[in-house]
Formats: C-alpha cells, sequence, structure tokens
C-alpha cells in the first residue's frame, strides 16, 4: 500500500494542530457534563431510594403500632388491671377501626392459648408467629419477618405494667403472650409504581425491594420479579461488598452490566427490616443530555475542520518544499550512496533555520554511517581472520585494543590445566579411526564447553590432551577457583557422558587432570607471518607434570593453586612427588569428588 505524499501528511498535521484545542475543549466540557449528570442521576436515585424506605417502613410501622397497642391492652390484662373479657373487646374495637390490619392473633404458648380476632363479618386468619420472630420479639419487643409472597407478619410481646423492654423471662403473673399481626406486603407495589410515575414517568426504570434471602418482595420494570420470586441472580447484587450483612447499614452506587446493557444504580439496606430497596436504570438513558452536548461538540468541530483546512493548505505548501528534499536525500543515504549525497559541507552551510539545522544533521548523519560502516567492515575481517587461530576471548580482546598483535608477551597470574585421555593409545590401535576421531571431537566439545563456562581460554590441544588458561588474556583474581571449578565439572561430566560413549563406542573414558598457579609469560608466540598466542613458563610444565602422574579420572593440583583457591574445594595432600625435569620435590594434592 502506497505511503500518504508528505504535503497530505503536513496538511493532517497542521489540520489536527488546529483541531485539537477545539477537541480538548469539547472532550472537556463532555467530561465536567458527564461528571455533573452522573452526580445528579447519583443524587435522583438517592432520592428515590430514600422515598422507597420510607414507603417500606411506614407500611411496617403503621401496623406496628396497631400490634404494640394490642399488645399493651392485653398486657394490661395480664395484670390484672382490666379484666380479660374487657381487653378482648378493647382489641376487637382497635382491629375495628384499623385499615391496615384485618385480625391479629393472641398466643400464649407456655399456657396452650391461640385465638384470633377479627373484624365483624370477616374471615381474615393470622397464622401461628414462627419461633424466630417470637426470640426477636422478647429481645426487641416488636419481631418482623415475611412469611410468603406479598405476606409479612409482626409479631409484639405482650409486656405487663413494668416489665422492662427486653426482659425475656416471663413476667411473674403468667407466661409471656404475644400479640401476631399480618402485614400486606403488595400495596408496596401500588407505592413503586407511584413513584416511579412520578419521578421517571413510568418508563425506563427497575425499582426493586427484597428480602435477606434475595426473595422479591415488591418490584417495579424488574422482569420475572414476582413478589416472592427468587432475585439473586440479579447482576446489581454484584455491587454489594463481599460478606455484606442485610441488618447492617449499607448504602453502594455505581454502573453495573445487565444482559450486553450498562446501568447504573444504587442499593441502600433497611437494617430494622433485613430489606434491601435497589434502582437503576439504562445509562443512555440516565445520560441522554449528554447526546446534545454531543451533537453540539460535532458542531463546534466541523466549524473548525473547515478553517483548519484551509490554513493548513496554505501552510503546507511553504513548509513540504524542504522537506520533500531532504526525504530524497535520507533514501539516498538509505541506499548507501554516499557519492550522490547532497547535504552541503561546513563550507557552505545550509539555511540558518530548523530545516537548514536538519540539512546539517543528516549530512553528519552520512557521514558518520560512512565511516561506521567502514569499522564495522575492518573488524568483521579482523575477526573472521583472527577467529581461524585464536580463542574467542583473545580474538575479542584483539578487536577491543585490549591486546596487542605484535609478538611479545607480558607476566600474568595464571592458572594451567591439563586434561588427557588416560591409555588412549592403546583404545585408538584397537578400533576404527573414523569412530575415535568422532569420540574425541565429542569429548574436547564438551570440554571447551566447561572451560568457556568456567572463563577459561582453550590455549590448544595436542593429541589427546587440551591445555586450558585462566588469568590471560584478561586478568581473574580467582583464576585459581575457576580452574579447580573446570576440573571439578570434568569429571562430573564423564560420569554421564561414559554410560552413552559404553553403548555406542564400547570405550570408557578416563582423564587424567593437573591444575597449576603461578606467574607466566602470556602474549603471541611465533613470527610474523605465523603467530599463536599462548601461555609460557614453568606453571605450564609444572601443571604438564601432574597431569601426566596423574592415575585415570583423577585430578591432581600444586601448592601454589591449594594456597589460592583456600577451603573452598576438599583437597587432599598427597606428600611431596618428583616430577620429570624437575631437582626439587613438589607438594602434590588430590580433588576429591564430592
Amino acid at each position: 500500500m502506497r505511503a500518504l505524499p508528505l504535503r497530505t501528511k503536513a496538511i493532517a498535521l497542521f489540520t489536527a494542530i488546529a483541531l485539537a484545542p477545539v477537541a480538548a475543549a469539547v472532550a472537556l466540557l463532555a467530561d465536567v457534563n458527564r461528571r455533573a449528570v452522573r452526580t445528579s442521576e447519583e443524587g435522583l436515585q438517592a432520592a428515590v431510594l430514600s422515598e422507597v424506605a420510607s414507603a417500606s417502613i411506614q407500611r411496617v410501622r403503621d401496623v406496628e403500632s396497631d400490634a404494640v397497642a394490642a399488645a399493651a391492652i392485653f398486657g394490661h390484662a395480664a395484670a390484672g388491671a382490666i379484666r380479660d373479657e374487657d381487653a378482648v373487646a378493647s382489641v376487637r374495637a382497635l382491629v375495628a377501626t384499623r385499615a391496615l390490619i384485618d385480625a391479629v392473633r393472641l398466643e400464649v404458648p407456655d399456657a396452650g392459648i391461640s385465638t384470633v380476632i377479627r373484624k365483624a363479618a370477616t374471615g381474615a386468619d393470622v397464622p401461628a408467629a414462627p419461633p424466630a420472630l417470637r426470640g426477636l420479639a422478647d429481645e426487641r419487643g416488636v419481631g418482623f419477618g415475611v412469611v410468603g409472597p406479598a405476606r409479612g407478619l409482626l409479631v409484639a410481646r405482650v409486656r405487663p405494667p413494668g416489665e422492662a423492654a427486653g426482659a425475656a423471662p416471663p413476667s411473674p403473673r403468667g407466661p409471656a403472650g404475644y400479640v401476631v399481626a399480618p402485614v400486606a406486603l403488595d400495596a408496596l407495589e401500588r407505592d413503586l409504581a407511584a413513584i416511579a410515575g412520578r419521578r421517571f414517568g413510568g418508563r425506563d426504570v427497575r425499582l426493586l425491594i427484597a428480602g435477606h434471602d434475595r426473595r422479591a418482595i415488591a418490584a417495579f420494570g424488574v422482569p420475572g420479579a414476582a413478589p416472592g420470586g427468587d432475585v439473586s441472580a440479579l447482576p446489581l447484587w454484584g455491587k454489594l461488598p463481599p460478606g455484606a450483612v442485610w441488618t447492617d447499614r449499607i448504602s453502594v452506587v455505581g454502573p453495573h452490566d445487565e444482559g450486553g446493557q450498562r446501568m447504573i444504580g444504587a442499593i441502600e439496606t433497611l437494617p430494622d427490616l433485613g430489606w434491601a430497596v435497589a434502582i437503576w436504570r439504562p445509562e443512555p438513558v440516565a445520560f441522554a443530555a449528554l447526546d446534545e452536548m454531543r451533537r453540539r461538540g460535532v458542531a463546534v468541530g466541523a466549524g473548525a475542520l473547515l478553517l483548519a483546512l484551509v490554513l493548513a493548505l496554505f501552510t503546507a505548501r511553504h513548509v513540504t518544499r524542504p522537506i520533500l528534499r531532504l526525504v530524497a536525500q535520507a533514501r539516498l543515504i538509505g541506499a548507501r550512496r554516499w557519492r550522490d549525497i547532497a547535504l552541503g559541507d561546513a563550507q557552505q552551510p545550509a539555511r540558518r533555520d530548523e530545516i537548514g539545522e536538519l540539512t546539517t544533521s543528516l549530512r553528519r548523519m552520512a557521514e558518520d554511517l560512512e565511516q561506521g560502516e567502514a569499522d564495522i567492515a575492518r573488524e568483521a575481517k579482523l575477526r573472521g581472520d583472527l577467529g581461524r587461530f585464536m580463542d574467542r576471548a583473545v580474538v575479542d580482546a584483539i578487536v577491543r585494543g585490549e591486546h596487542p598483535l605484535a609478538l611479545g608477551g607480558k607476566r600474568a597470574a595464571v592458572s594451567v590445566l591439563f586434561a588427557d585421555v588416560v591409555g588412549f593409545t592403546p583404545l585408538a590401535e584397537s578400533r576404527d579411526p573414523e569412530r575415535m576421531v568422532a569420540l574425541l571431537n565429542e569429548l574436547f566439545s564438551m570440554l571447551t564447553e566447561i572451560v568457556f563456562r568456567h572463563g577459561g581460554t582453550v590455549d590448544k590441544f595436542i593429541g589427546d590432551c587440551v591445555m586450558a588458561v585462566w588469568g590471560a588474556p584478561l586478568p581473574q583474581p580467582d583464576h585459581a577457583r575457576r580452574a579447580l571449578a573446570a576440573a571439578e565439572d570434568m569429571m562430573r561430566f564423564l560420569e554421564t557422558a561414559n554410560e552413552e560413549w559404553r553403548e555406542r563406542y564400547d570405550v570408557e573414558i578416563r582423564l587424567g587432570v593437573g591444575v597449576n598457579s603461578g606467574e607466566a609469560i602470556v602474549g603471541n608466540v611465533g613470527s610474523d607471518k605465523r603467530m599463536e598466542y599462548t601461555v609460557i613458563g614453568d606453571v605450564v610444565n609444572v601443571a604438564s607434570r601432574l597431569e601426566a602422574i596423574a592415575a585415570p579420572n583423577q585430578v591432581l593440583v600444586s601448592e601454589a593453586t591449594r594456597r589460592l583457591a583456600g577451603d573452598a574445594f576438599p583437597l587432599r595432600a598427597l606428600g611431596e612427588r618428583n616430577l620429570t625435569g624437575r631437582k626439587t620435590t613438589t607438594a602434590v594434592y588430590t580433588l576429591d569428588p564430592d
């Protein structure tokens, strides 16, 4: 796909620059307006919840006042202040004059008394009080609960005069009694409908009153939320804090998703009743005022766009021409056509503005890139040439200029390791040379990897022996420990590798290893035509002699290496030994396996 021309991009840029303040202002106003609308909506919902809560509580309180009045009458009768017949007549008269109750039940469980007092000419019945509600009445004086769809039950304790509220033990004059009154909750449905019509025109709003068991008590606009129905699956309950108890005061407000639609709503608990009231509406409906704000913002943006296009066309013509020339020069730089680049020079500077500064920067970049490519090519050639003859660490040091290529050397503290295959000559004589070469290549590859892993340098391979050095070409204060750690890894490697070699080659490899530390001459040895980086000195000879007298799978270590390594390795003294070519004896140690 072809890229847009620079002039088109410039027009788009200048248009965006002109539109940015307008877009920012519109977005800011929309955000402010959104917050204001949200705050207003939350305030409205809080007011509606308060109204619903008041209506719910008032329904119960009206019945409660009648039940408490009836309980007080029976309390006077229990205290002997009035006759029982007069008490029943007074309660019947009370029931006859109240619109919210058609009957009440008097219960004295310990005495086996349970009688219903009704209005005249009505067959209304009152269910017996559940033990849990009687317990609440003993504790609080009044207990309330939902006992069926659209039906509640209120229990008031009969207290003789002088009995304190909350006194659970029965009165001395007789057992405890209770007045049970039904509470019709279907009227709450009408209350919710009236509130929804008054506040929202009866549309696009959901109101719900639910009990602590999350069954609907009354609802408006909530599908499937008939009185007594299970509403626990409604998404709005997810707004409540985990473990919320509805006998605590809880009030939450915020958005939630319902059937793929974004809603905003609120929940408030009624601790006295153990209920929760909730309201929620679709966000597009609640935030309808924002649509008008967006429409006006689009109109303002369209006008600003037309003005910005006119200004952009005029400005782009004068800005893009020199930039297009620089684009052409940048393509030449990308194609590495150094001789075709025409960006001026230090004697003929470019124009004295930002375009001129960019031109100068491009010229310097082209010069730096050309010089850098030449340096990279020289370094790659040097690495390729040296890598065929020297170890990677030596090559890296030479390329970085840390090691000279000239003949000669310098003193350095090093540790030298020789590892030789014990009894390899008899093995080679009795087996195919090709198989033995393949075996040696596998062995040397792993030994080399072990040396490199511990920061060493493979100096050379001598037949079936490998020589490695630590402390050169780069200094290593812990060169003795590195060498001994490599020797340990070599022995561990043999333990596992020999199992495979016995199956493939019918051979078991055993190594003799010698390690010595001390000062040596390290550097380039040879001629101007062919040189080799190596280590020379008595430290090398002692390491080689130790390897020569090492038993199969034995690591012999000199006194100098032991002293430098300290107590980091399990070294066991073997005593003094006479080494070939040395006049004095040498203290020898063996590296015991773990």
